[in-house]
Order: structure tokens, then sequence, then C-alpha cells
């Protein structure tokens, strides 16, 4: 059960990183095709960011595996961000909108906009 919930708050972190991003998709990308790999499991491996991007958190920068985590996302199928976007809706997690729309800069590196989902 805690897997589960720590997997919910990793894409609710993904999904608040988009927050800055425009949320519009062009009508010719609206049915992109499913992401290559398990985005469940690729996803997981950024639990360390929970520590960081939780509401009431103290923690000032990304801890533990973090940042490489959201690197192996972006790098193994950016698509899979987008899979954490559109699953958001279901997801009851409380987050700090403000650290979690930071994560990608404090980690150092740029997360794609929503708007290219199916591009990658």
């Amino acid at each position: 059960m805690m897997v589960v919930n720590k997997l919910c708050v990793v894409l609710c972190v993904l999904v608040v990183s988009f927050r800055g991003f425009s949320g519009v998709e062009s009508a010719s990308h609206q049915h992109a095709p499913a992401p290559s790999v398990d985005c469940t499991t690729l996803i997981y491996s950024m639990a360390d960011c929970l520590s960081f991007v939780t509401n009431g958190s103290e923690v000032k920068k990304p801890e533990g595996g973090c940042c490489s985590g959201l690197k192996t996302v972006l790098k193994t199928d950016a698509e899979c961000l987008c899979e954490a976007f559109k699953s958001s809706s279901q997801l009851g997690v409380v987050l700090n909108v403000t650290k979690a729309a930071g994560l990608p800069a404090a980690c150092g590196v740029k997360a794609p906009s929503i708007t290219n989902c199916g591009q990658f």
C-alpha cells in the first residue's frame, strides 16, 4: 500500500511540474500513442522526490535519487511525463505546488512542455 501511495505522489509531482506550461494541445496530438515502456515502474524511480515536494515539507532541495530519477524518466521515455499528467485527475495527494513546479529547475533539468505530448 505504501508503494502505491508513493507512486501516486510521484505522478502528482510530474503533473505539477507542468503547471507552468501551456496545457492546450493541438488537435493532431490529442490521440498520442501509448508510451513504449511501463511508466508506472519508470516514474517510481522518482520516489525520493516526495520529501521535497510534499506539502508541509521543510526540505530545501531534492534529496537522494530524486534528480537522477527525474533524469531517468526524461531520458528513458519522456512520454511518461504525459501519462502522469493525463492520470493526475485520479490522484488526491497534497503537494507544495511551488516546490513541485520548481522540481526540474531544482534538479538542473528541463522538462518538455505538455503541449509536446506525442512528439517525443
